[in-house]
């Protein structure tokens, strides 16, 4: 199961950083860069049901002393494992430091594999107890998540289609221009088992060269953003992001576009996408790239435009990629 990691350090440059590697490593981050942020965020997680699995906290905060920031998390999620983190380990007494070691102390600088390898050792240690109710519920959902492929040059590329095209749990399956060949988004009735169909049936298969795997998940959000989305007759839930969005070929053309952005940002930018009238879906994944869109237009000139006058110049988008869908048929 995907790990759930809060971040929360008032550098910049650090958060980045150590979100883009642990991201690279399989592991969920959010990011706050002060305790008040941290504390809204706790909250979001204990309305929204969601486990938290560690928290890496700075002690040296702008607004809040970080130990005891750490003691109001523990109050709230008292299985949740703590890394301290600091570049002032100096200025600490001795017993300081013991007590903040309880679960894992890191002094600055270190890096993503030193992070993660600590987030490992801590979770390895964990008794695994999971609630019965709450499994039985999870059990009752359906679940997504996309499969990015490349195609070897040199296999037979329309067989390599058809297989996917047919297979079972698979939803839609697009070919397309640009250095991913085709478009996997995949349910079942959990992300163990959509791993396991990415892993030994499609990774493995014939003619597949490279393959990513991106679980779709829905990102926190203060209840009135809710209330507004849906409002406008889109859903919300975890079950099938994307299954209620109309695809009329034969009316428009459709681009993928991946849409790397600050993780600070995809509250205010994931429900404008979300809501914007040429988008036919908007998803969360997991990953450098942080949501994956379906844009239509009426031919591949206007969807450039839209991503070029407003996507681009939203606060907070740092990198978008664009797969024109093509027709397996024209090729």
């Amino acid at each position: 199961m995907q790990k759930r990691i809060l971040l929360i350090d008032d550098e910049p440059s650090l958060r980045r950083s150590l979100s883009l590697g642990l991201n690279q490593r399989g592991i969920e981050v959010d990011l706050s860069e002060n305790g008040i942020n941290a504390l809204k965020k706790i909250d979001l997680y204990k309305k929204n049901e969601i486990t938290l699995d560690t928290v890496i906290l700075d002690i040296q905060l702008p607004d809040i002393d970080g130990i005891k920031l750490g003691k109001i998390i523990k109050s709230k999620y008292p299985n949740t494992s703590m890394i301290y983190i600091t570049g002032y380990a100096d200025k600490l007494e001795e017993t300081e430091i013991d007590d903040l070691k309880v679960d894992a102390f890191l002094e600055k600088p270190f890096d993503a594999d030193d992070l993660t390898a600590e987030i490992n050792r801590i979770l390895e240690k964990k008794p695994k107890t999971p609630n019965k109710e709450i499994e039985e519920k999870k059990e009752e959902k359906t679940v997504a998540a996309y499969m990015l492929l490349k195609v070897d040059p040199k296999a037979d590329f329309f067989a390599v289609y058809k297989k996917l095209y047919f297979m079972e749990n698979v939803l839609y399956c697009d070919a397309t221009k640009g250095d991913i060949d085709i478009f996997l988004l995949v349910q079942s009735d959990s992300i163990e088992k959509c791993k396991e169909l990415f892993e030994k049936e499609i990774r493995s298969m014939d003619g597949i060269k490279e393959a990513e795997f991106l679980p779709v998940s829905v990102p926190m959000m203060t209840d009135n953003i809710k209330e507004i989305i849906n409002s406008a007759g889109i859903s919300l839930s975890n079950e099938i992001p994307s299954l209620g969005a109309v695809r009329d070929s034969s009316q428009s053309v459709c681009s993928y576009v991946l849409v790397e952005v600050e993780r600070e940002k995809i509250e205010d930018i994931y429900p404008i996408l979300k809501l914007t009238e040429n988008v036919v879906y908007c998803d969360f994944i997991s990953g450098k790239f942080n949501l994956i869109m379906m844009v239509s237009g009426t031919h591949f000139g206007q969807i450039d435009k839209f991503l070029e006058n407003k996507l681009v110049n939203l606060e907070g988008v740092v990198k978008i990629k664009e797969y024109p869908i093509i027709n397996i048929y024209e090729m």
